[in-house]
């Protein structure tokens, strides 16, 4: 059983963090096209033997993310190394001591892996960590609250519940300042040896436009662990391309100088949930004949899906529609699996334009939460069986013909 944290004191431990004030508030910068966050993640020997001297020759920054208790394994740092990437600039950041999947630990446990992590830092002449990054990704409330209480600031997940867990990376969502919690940042690719495509760097960075900031997860250049490795040509190729595209690469810790990390949602997790939908995509209007025919394509973020209902609006303007108005047809939720409608409303006029919109209610596949279950707070899971209606589709227009006497 998980422990429950009460509405006022979760509120007074998360919620209620002031973002920064007068000058420092006066200087923050305003947030670029293609602002990229670099993170990496486990302590892995490469980071210092291959990523950083790219990244210094490119001018970037980048966050590395370390799981203390691994230092001096395998194909793993050293404490003298993590000393020696944060002298040359880069950002250290916990990790956890032995990378457990927090979600089975209790909240005393918990807190040691990060309190033990943070003296070990100490101790080793390593600033006090701000950022965070959840081992496989697997957070709840109690986390969250956690590293409120121990001073982070800022923690970075992976690419779910939005999409299905990947072990062997993929590509997620750009995060959203203010929409999306401090402490649940996404990861909008994660390399791994199923995803290395030239594409995906591409899809990722073309997310980061009017405010939205790419954040790209890595393990080693190569590393132990074949699922998550990355190829030293591959990343190179990424770099290039980034640095090409003229991207603003940083590190975690520096999206304080462009996001007030005050301004948060009043329940991290409702963001997370509002995207657990069905998209309604493609949407067309047959407007040939003199009654129209709606069709669109459902749209999932990788989940396997059913379209198991659906409601649709029409309006006379755009400003009545964007009000969520229907005032010529409001079809009301329809259980139905098509995605062909056949309008119902009042005649329309010869001439005029008209716009519509489309909302879907899913069903997911009850096997991919099973899979799943382990790895996901038992909140969210909840939270996934549901059948909830998406966003509605972008609004769209259509002009009908003029009849010829």
């Amino acid at each position: 059983m998980f422990l429950r944290i009460g509405a006022l004191s979760w509120a007074l431990t998360v919620f209620l963090c002031p973002g920064l004030r007068g000058k420092e508030a006066a200087a923050r910068l305003p947030i670029p096209d293609k602002l990229v966050v670099l993170t990496f993640d486990d302590g892995n020997k490469s980071d210092l033997i291959t990523v950083a001297p790219l990244l210094k020759k490119y001018g970037f920054g980048g966050t590395f993310f370390i799981t203390s208790g691994w230092l001096g394994g395998e194909q793993r740092l050293t404490w003298p190394e993590v000393r020696q990437l944060q002298a040359e600039g880069f950002e250290i950041g916990c990790h956890t001591v032995s990378h457990p999947n927090l979600l089975a630990l209790t909240a005393g446990e918990i807190r040691r892996q990060i309190e033990v992590f943070d003296r070990a830092c100490a101790e080793n002449q390593i600033k006090k960590p701000v950022s965070f990054s959840y081992p496989g990704g697997h957070f709840d409330r109690r986390v969250l609250a956690i590293l409120q209480d121990l001073g982070y600031r800022i923690a970075r997940r992976g690419r779910d519940p939005e999409r299905p867990l990947e072990d062997n990376g993929g590509n997620g969502r750009a995060y959203v300042p203010g929409d999306d919690h401090p402490f649940l940042i996404p990861s909008s690719m994660t390399r791994g040896i199923g995803a290395q495509e030239d594409y995906r760097i591409a899809q990722a960075l073309a997310e980061a436009h009017s405010g939205q900031i790419t954040v790209l997860t890595y393990h080693g250049v190569p590393d132990v662990n074949r699922h998550c490795s990355t190829p030293i040509v591959r990343f190179r190729k990424d770099m290039d391309y980034l640095k090409e595209s003229g991207a603003t690469v940083i590190a975690l810790r520096d999206l304080s100088r462009y996001v007030d990390l005050g301004k948060r949602p009043g329940d991290p997790f409702a963001p997370i949930v509002r995207r657990l939908g069905l998209r309604a995509e493609k949407p067309r209007c047959d407007n040939s004949e003199a009654v129209p025919q709606f069709s669109w394509e459902p749209a999932s973020g990788g989940w396997t899906q059913k379209q198991v209902a659906y409601r649709l609006l029409v309006s006379s303007s755009k400003a009545l529609l964007d009000r969520g108005e229907g005032d010529l047809w409001d079809s009301g939720k329809v259980t139905n699996t098509e995605w062909e409608v056949t309008y119902d409303g009042p005649a329309l006029a010869g001439g005029r334009t008209y716009w519509w919109k489309v909302q879907l209610w899913n069903r997911r596949d009850l096997a991919e939460i099973t899979r799943i279950t382990p790895y996901q707070s038992e909140e969210l899971i909840t939270e996934l069986h549901k059948s909830r209606p998406g966003p509605f589709s972008k609004v769209s227009s259509f002009t009908m013909g003029v009849s010829q006497p």
